[in-house]
């Protein structure tokens, strides 16, 4: 019942750099729900590669089947202030 978001950087034609596998998904789980997860034991149908909303099954154990939602975002973009030299009148 978990719920991730990963925030990705885009690229030229709207395609993101690199793609969101189940490593990462361990990973993240590992610090939202504070223990490893193997990510073997994620099904994952192949690696993300565009924004969206995906379903992600947890092999557990024997009936233990947890979904996990992943959604994967636009990373917003850090504004950086460009301050102009002062100039003084001569």
């Amino acid at each position: 019942g978990k719920e991730l978001t990963f925030k990705v950087k885009m690229g030229a034609k709207d395609r993101m750099h690199g793609s969101i596998t189940a490593a990462n998904i361990a990973t993240e789980l590992k610090s939202v729900i504070g223990q490893d997860v193997d990510k073997r034991k994620i099904e994952l149908a192949e690696s993300i590669k565009m924004l969206g909303t995906y379903e992600s099954v947890v092999k557990l154990g024997k009936d233990i089947e947890p979904k996990i939602k992943v959604n994967v975002v636009v990373k917003e973009a850090e504004v950086e202030a460009v301050k102009e030299p002062e100039t003084k009148p001569e």
